[in-house]
């Protein structure tokens, strides 16, 4: 039947009314198959470094859903985008830190021998260490902890991802790629695992208390894990006639790592220790890297035949640390002071002193260490590995600059290089179309210590780091002014410890007594809820400075902990009595 004209264009702008309200509709709710996270924004940056394709001038990143969409000049604005106006700032990848123990809630020493307990074997209880030192089958991605408070300061330094490991033992665990945002370790995940890790933490008191006895405990547990495996081919060929062999999670772990299907990433910094990395690597055919190799320049020799990726730490160690230079220098024991012949050293005096440091010859060759491996053609990614604050990754790789390294190599070495050498280049580590949104915005040079972090946005999330960082000149909003009894929780177990807190202002003094000796309160700040302070104290024989960052509530305060190589703990501490 034929329709009237007048119906037909009646019906035609009820539907065009219908599709206008379902374009201004859909922005309000997300778009279409935009899934978890529904944000859409267009960044309009001074510079964007896109590390693989040069410097984009007055150009565009549109993110959607978690993903770069398009990144260039002349960029289609969609009407649901959000402008980031960054039009004088610079956009970077976001950076990898390729070696922490970030965002980790490590069990108890009792939980782990309770667990050793129910799962121990004949097979796996004969003829070994303590239970901690081996941990291969040990997994980061099952211990993350969302809520680290360390991981907000860990952003505003331009971090988004990191490899984190558990820390502690010699057979260490299994470390996960993790990007720096999510209320749940399943959103964090970027890789797991990524490698197996092997240390060199000695025992007090039991096998294998020395350095010896440490390399000679490596080796015999690979060639456990050998035989293990030949006695299960031999009976997956051949099951009658055959006893069964008795599982073991530890050593089947470390089936992979024999085949060369699971990279090893092996601690060493020194010379010596780097040499005997190699051996142990090569012994065993391992498909392996270092992590640290802070003395890397006296071993570039050896370093570069191994055409080997590296993890640089960028923990420069003082010139009487290093090999050969305590003797040089004519460097004697550290002489304890007395307590009445401290001396308070002014800001203006502790920052000449450090100058005239930097200006050593030892000093200028330690800060070379990145140019020197990068001349020999060595790929390597930075890490913070050892250092006390996160701030101190970006300053120290400035530092590496200034001594040679090229500003362009130093971002590749934290961003492009780790992606590539973790196998997630085709993810993140640059800026390009389809990768993970993973940004970072600046007012300026990455390098310039002028320069501060505006935003960075992680899987598309973004996140307003200028506005985190007001956070410590909040007015204090607790006294925690009394005395407290802390219990720290580290792998190896329990320490508890005295913490008498005076506190004027935001600014917070005292003294911490434990096991571990009785160090005086330095660097203390309240801002908010939020507390932080440090004390140095003994770790693995040697004064390390320890920095607490925890939140206060009422008579309870509690956070983390960075125990260097003794890894991290968690801490809590209540004031009794306290009116």
């Amino acid at each position: 039947m034929f329709k009237s004209p007048v119906g037909f264009q009646k019906r035609m702008r009820i539907g065009i009314a219908v599709l206008w309200m379902l374009v201004f509709l859909i922005p309000c709710h997300g778009a279409i198959g935009s899934g978890e996270f529904g944000n859409v924004y267009a960044i309009k940056a001074g510079k964007i470094i896109t590390v693989t394709g040069g410097i984009i001038e007055n150009g565009t990143i549109l993110v959607r859903d978690g993903i770069i969409q398009a990144v260039g000049q002349n960029i289609v604005i969609p009407p649901d985008a959000e402008i980031v106006a960054a039009d004088t700032m610079w956009v970077y990848p976001g950076l990898i830190d390729a070696h922490t123990s970030l965002a980790l809630k490590l069990p108890t020493k009792k939980s782990d021998e309770a667990q050793e307990q129910q799962t121990q074997t004949p097979a796996s209880s004969e003829g070994k260490a303590s239970p901690e030192l081996l941990k291969s089958d040990r997994c980061a991605a099952d211990l993350l902890n969302p809520k680290d408070t360390k991981i907000a300061k860990v952003r505003q330094a331009g971090v988004t991802t990191v490899l984190t490991i558990p820390t502690s033992g010699i057979f260490i665990g299994q470390s996960a790629l993790i990007n720096l945002f999510g209320d749940t370790a399943e959103e964090m995940i970027l890789k797991s695992p990524v490698a197996m890790h092997l240390g060199y933490q000695r025992q007090s008191g039991v096998y294998p208390s020395t350095l010896f006895g440490v390399i000679a405990y490596q080796r015999q547990t690979f060639l456990d894990a050998q035989h293990h495996q030949l006695l299960w081919d031999r009976y997956e060929k051949q099951k009658a006639g055959w006893r069964r062999p008795l599982p073991d999670k530890s050593l089947d772990a470390l089936i992979p790592v024999l085949e060369g299907d699971l990279p090893i990433i092996i601690s060493a910094n020194k010379e010596n220790e780097m040499k005997r990395a190699v051996r142990l690597a090569e012994e065993f055919g391992l498909n392996y890297m270092i992590s640290g190799a802070t003395e890397g320049w006296r071993v570039v020799d050896l370093l570069k035949a191994q055409q080997k990726p590296m993890l640089v730490s960028l923990n420069f160690p003082k010139p009487k640390d290093v090999t050969g230079y305590a003797f040089k220098l004519k460097v004697k024991g550290p002489e304890k002071e007395k307590p009445d012949e401290k001396k308070a050293e002014s800001k203006k005096e502790k920052e000449g002193k450090e100058k005239k440091e930097e200006e050593d010859p030892e000093k200028k060759e330690i800060y070379a260490n990145a140019s020197v491996l990068h001349r020999a053609g060595i790929t390597f990614a930075f890490t913070s590995q050892g250092l006390k604050r996160p701030d101190e990754f970006m300053k120290n790789a400035a530092k590496a600059v200034e001594h040679g390294l090229a500003k362009e190599e130093a971002l590749k070495a934290m961003t492009i290089n780790p992606a590539t050498i973790f196998g997630v280049a085709d993810q993140v580590g640059s800026i390009e179309e389809g990768k993970i949104a993973n940004l970072v915005i600046t007012t300026g040079d990455l390098f310039d210590e002028k320069n501060k972090v505006k935003w960075v946005f992680i899987d598309g999330h973004k996140i307003d780091v200028e506005e985190a960082r007001k956070k410590p000149d909040e007015e204090p909003a607790v006294d925690v002014t009394g005395t407290w009894e802390m219990m720290v929780t580290t792998e190896m177990g329990d320490i508890s410890a005295t913490v008498t807190l005076a506190q004027t202002g935001s600014e917070v003094t005292g003294t911490f007594k434990s096991e571990m000796g009785t160090s005086d309160i330095t660097d203390g700040t309240i801002s908010g809820s939020d507390i932080e302070f440090s004390v140095t104290l003994p770790v693995m024989d040697q004064p390390r400075e320890l920095v607490f960052i925890g939140t206060v509530e009422g008579d309870t305060m509690e956070g983390s902990l960075d125990l260097g190589a003794m890894g991290t703990a968690e801490w809590k501490a209540t004031r009794p009595g306290w009116e």
